[in-house]
């Protein structure tokens, strides 16, 4: 268990809710195996309380926080300063504070796309909310062409014919929105904190789809990339990788 002490540097993750998380398990695996006296916390937070929050976090000396559903284009106007990633994508999901400054960041895209090659390449991408926008960004940044679809748009939902890569941004975690195709590259930003496949992993498993990232991998990629914005130092990927497994 974290000890958490007078000298220990906070972060957190803002969310609602944020009991599902298996963020704090990994980032304070991570903290721990380096030996720094760092400690993540889940800080849920109503959408009409953000403000409030994110203020918080720069009252109270916080180092930064990840921001998940439903705030991560809410947060952005509360921002002092975005980084390309972020702007482009219309998407923050990691806060780095500095000298009482809210710098934010969106990792969801890399998380992505440093586990498939699209370029060149037709992706669907499901989902109308932060992390679609983030990670349809960086798939165009890789050269990919990108669809993007949410459920309430009229014709939904899309078939996966005619693309190379599916991507599930959408929380849905049990239903099989879009089934995939045998030869296509399928990620899931969702997972089930129990580790049994999604919905999407299991048909895309099934299909024999290569790679098949699920949202446990999609996790630690994004976790990492904000454990080296807030900490300035790599990630211990094997200790943050063995807690996620290790409790699914």
């Amino acid at each position: 268990m974290t000890e958490i002490r007078g000298t220990t540097t906070l972060v957190g993750l803002l969310g609602w809710p944020t009991s599902h998380s298996l963020s704090p398990r990994m980032q304070n695996a991570g903290f721990a195996a380096l030996g720094l006296d760092w400690a993540y916390v889940p800080l849920p937070t109503p959408p009409e309380l953000l403000g409030d929050a994110v203020r918080g976090l720069v009252a109270t000396g916080f180092a930064g926080a990840n921001v998940t559903i439903p705030h991560k284009q809410a947060v952005l106007e509360l921002c002092d300063e975005l980084d390309d990633v972020a702007t482009r994508g219309g998407s923050v999901n990691t806060l780095v504070i500095r000298e009482g400054e809210v710098l934010g960041s969106s990792t969801d895209g890399l998380a992505v796309t440093s586990q498939l090659e699209a370029k060149g390449l037709r992706a669907l991408v499901l989902g109308a909310g932060g992390a679609s926008r983030a990670v349809a960004a960086a798939l165009e940044d890789e050269g990919a062409e990108v669809v993007v679809r949410g459920r309430r748009d009229a014709g939904w939902p899309p078939s996966a014919d005619g693309f190379d890569v599916l991507v599930n941004a959408t929380p849905v975690k049990e239903e099989l929105l879009v089934a995939p195709r045998a030869g296509m590259q399928v990620v899931d930003l969702a997972y089930l904190p129990d580790g049994r496949p999604t919905a999407l992993i299991a048909a895309a498993r099934a299909l024999d789809c290569h790679p098949c990232v699920d949202g446990l991998d999609v996790l630690l990629a994004q976790g990492a990339a904000s454990f080296e914005r807030w900490t300035g130092g790599p990630a211990p990927l094997v200790a943050m990788r063995d807690a996620v497994r290790e409790h699914a």
